[in-house]
This record gives C-alpha cells, structure tokens and sequence, in this order.
C-alpha cells in the first residue's frame, strides 16, 4: 500500500480523533494506491479490485462515523450521511462504469474523489471532531464538579 506522504494533505486527516484519524489515513491511502497504479497503467481488473476496496473500506469508515454521530447525538448527522451517501454513490457510479466497460477510471475521477475525500474531512469531519471535543469537555467538567 501507498503511504501518504508528508505534506499539508498528511495532517488533513488529523482531527485528534485516534480512530478517525487512523480510517481517513487508510482511506487517503487506498487512493493514492489507486492514483499510483493509474499511473503504472495497471489493467482494468486491478484498478476494478482496488476501487472494490476502497469502497468497502470507505462504506466501513462511514458506518463507523455515523455510529460514533449517533452516540454522540451529533446534531449535525443527517447533513453529514447525506453527503456520505454521495460520496458513495459516486464510487459505486465508477464502480459499475468500469464494470459494464462503458468506461475505465481516469486520473480525473481520482483527483475528483481525493478532493471530494480531503474536503470532506476537513469540513465537515472536522466539525464532529470539534463537537466530539466540546462534548467531552463538558462531561469532564461536569464531573470534575460532582
């Protein structure tokens, strides 16, 4: 697998959340996994199983968010699945392009992906994270009075 490089795009996922911040990494990584074998000019067939990947493993990560959102009672849960299920309907449109051969993924789909991804972290995953924080701050100060 590609690790992600050092960059501005490598602390993008950090929103000091360690499970969060670990299933963004993966997920950053499963695409530039992707980007790179586009670039190798990988078969269809691997580039096909990598996209299945990257997939599952974001349809896993959204799951696991939500269920973090709803136990958190995140007021904001209902705008945010809105925009995993377009994000995921997105990936299952290339998914099924590649698969009918109506068309192959390009670099273009990738970019648009991995910008739709690092946006979407940063936005709106990032404004659980701060809600996370502000919940947590209010537990333990509301403990720290008992």
């Amino acid at each position: 697998m590609t690790k992600l490089p050092p960059s501005s795009a490598d602390h993008a996922f950090r929103l000091g959340d360690a499970a969060l911040d670990l299933e963004h990494k993966g997920q950053l990584d499963l695409l530039l996994d992707i980007e790179a074998e586009l670039r190798g000019s990988a078969q269809k067939d691997t580039l096909a199983a990598s996209l299945d990947r990257l997939i599952e493993f974001t349809n896993l990560h959204f799951m696991s968010e939500q269920v973090m959102m709803r136990q958190q009672a995140y007021p904001g849960l209902p705008e945010h699945e809105a925009e995993h299920d377009e994000l995921m309907e997105q990936m299952r449109d290339f998914q099924a392009r590649i698969a009918t051969g109506n068309r192959a993924l390009c670099s273009t789909d990738l970019a648009t992906l991995h910008d739709w991804v690092l946006r979407h972290i940063c936005t709106k995953d990032a404004a659980f994270a701060d809600y996370m924080a502000r919940q947590n701050a209010s537990t333990e100060a509301g403990q720290g009075a008992a």
